[in-house]
């Protein structure tokens, strides 16, 4: 060991005595310059961070096929789903006028008896929320929240008739004139992005 090299260990050894053993962990990599930083935001033009490697990537790369993050949660089915659908957050909240104009029992109408008292036997306004934006197909929507098959089959013909334009299924639900248009562009928006296929 040459002398400079055991001066520096004997200052270290002087300075570690004097210190609470709290401060004695000392970052290596900051030494030899292998410290890589992660920053907690992305930059904006690669927005979007895996939540396992926290490596960030361009938006252009979500659901392209290829996975870009270390556990391939960039092409996870619900993600890529939620991405074509209206934010969640505007889903619950369009779903919670409704309800709030109607009274707790009115998206029974929509969903079937599971849908009284504000959505709570399928999970809240929330969980229903967010099971409109990941499933898939109407089919998947209906496993998440465990509706019973004519429940479903109601929703779906819901869904049909708003496809075909036909504005009396929505009246027959007691949806108001007012209301009309906002319900059934909230329902196309869903159709439009396969929820019937």
């Amino acid at each position: 060991m040459t002398s400079r090299v055991a001066a520096c260990v004997a200052a270290l050894a002087a300075v570690s005595c004097a210190l609470p053993q709290t401060v004695l962990a000392l970052d290596l990599n900051r030494l030899y310059g292998h410290h890589t930083k992660r920053s907690e935001y992305c930059h904006p033009y690669e927005p979007f961070k895996c939540p396992v490697d926290g490596n960030c990537i361009s938006i252009q790369y979500l659901c392209d096929g290829a996975p870009d993050c270390i556990d391939g949660y960039d092409e996870d089915s619900k993600l890529c789903t939620a991405a074509k659908r209206p934010p969640v957050e505007e889903t619950a909240s369009f779903l919670q006028s409704l309800l709030a104009s109607h009274g707790p029992n009115y998206l029974e109408k929509l969903f079937g008896s599971k849908a009284r008292d504000a959505l709570e036997p399928l999970g809240g306004v929330e969980k229903v929320a967010i099971a409109l934006s990941e499933s898939q197909t109407i089919e998947d929507f209906g496993a998440a929240l465990h509706l019973m098959r004519s429940d479903l089959e109601h929703l779906r013909s819901v869904f049909m008739a708003v496809e075909n334009g036909d504005l009396g299924m929505l009246k027959s639900l007691g949806i108001k004139d007012s209301e009309l248009g906002d319900v059934k562009f909230f329902l196309e928006k869903l159709v439009n992005t396969g929820f019937l296929d």
